[in-house]
């Protein structure tokens, strides 16, 4: 393991645990009870992903390393090292808001995706509330993107580094000033951006889509503001009740509909 994934690993164990403290010290959302019970239903679901994760980017590394020899992609460019660093997590981010995009638009596929969106009650954890065929989906499809891209898995390991907290900080249930949020939302995603994408009405979770990045959804048209959220309800019609919450209910969920 090298420096970069290990700051990367300890960089978002330890964003997490603070993020979780400070949900139960300023929570956006009042009242939320059975916090540890709910956190364990997407954990979980996050460990069963790792099964994919973690082989997949072993793969990774090889066929990034393979790729290179016969297809560069942005580092067979003239450009400065750092621009080419730049242009590629660019690239990298402007790809995740299209699959994120498609999970909605492709009813299949939103099939598995809706399996993120059902969570009634909205907080850290559920930056890695996702089925595991929607996970394998996405490890797929990125293989070519990345190549195309001239992508190496030090440029991956980067962006992880910097793409995972700020997902972890817009998933949270954390309470910031409105002013604060105003600001960091002319660059990323933040809590009330994505709290919006997280609304049981279909117009307001349709938008919203970008990861490390805002200007994607600002780009694209799919940008999508409403300053009172405090009593928006969360989640998906008639698929959020507490027995649909289950790791079974879960998982099975995509293919009973």
């Amino acid at each position: 393991m090298d420096t970069l994934q290990l700051t990367s690993y300890i960089t978002i164990i330890a964003l997490a645990i603070v993020f979780w403290i400070a949900e139960g010290v300023v929570p956006f959302f009042r009242g939320r009870t059975q916090r540890a019970r709910h956190a364990s239903a997407n954990l979980s679901l996050a460990g069963m992903n790792l099964m994919i994760l973690l082989p997949s980017g072993l793969f990774m590394a090889v066929i990034l390393h393979e790729a290179k020899m016969w297809w560069p992609g942005l580092r067979g460019t003239d450009l400065p090292y750092a621009l080419q660093t730049v242009l590629i997590l660019l690239s990298i981010d402007l790809w995740m808001y299209i699959w994120h995009r498609i999970n909605h638009e492709i009813d299949f596929l939103w099939r598995f995706h809706a399996v993120h969106h059902s969570d009634p009650a909205l907080d850290v954890t559920s930056a890695w509330r996702f089925h595991i065929v929607e996970i394998t989906f996405s490890e797929l499809l990125r293989y070519p993107v990345l190549i195309f891209i001239g992508a190496e898995i030090q440029d991956l390991l980067l962006y992880s580094l910097i793409m995972t907290p700020i997902i972890e900080f817009h998933h949270s249930n954390i309470s910031i000033p409105a002013a604060l949020d105003r600001t960091l939302r002319l660059v990323i995603p933040t809590p009330l951006m994505h709290r919006i994408h997280h609304s049981v009405i279909r117009t307001e979770h349709d938008s919203n889509y970008g990861s490390m990045l805002s200007i994607w959804d600002r780009i694209f048209n799919s940008f999508k503001l409403k300053e009172d959220i405090s009593a928006m309800p969360l989640g998906l019609i008639k698929e959020s009740a507490p027995d649909q919450q289950t790791i079974k209910a879960l998982l099975t969920r995509p293919f009973r509909l």
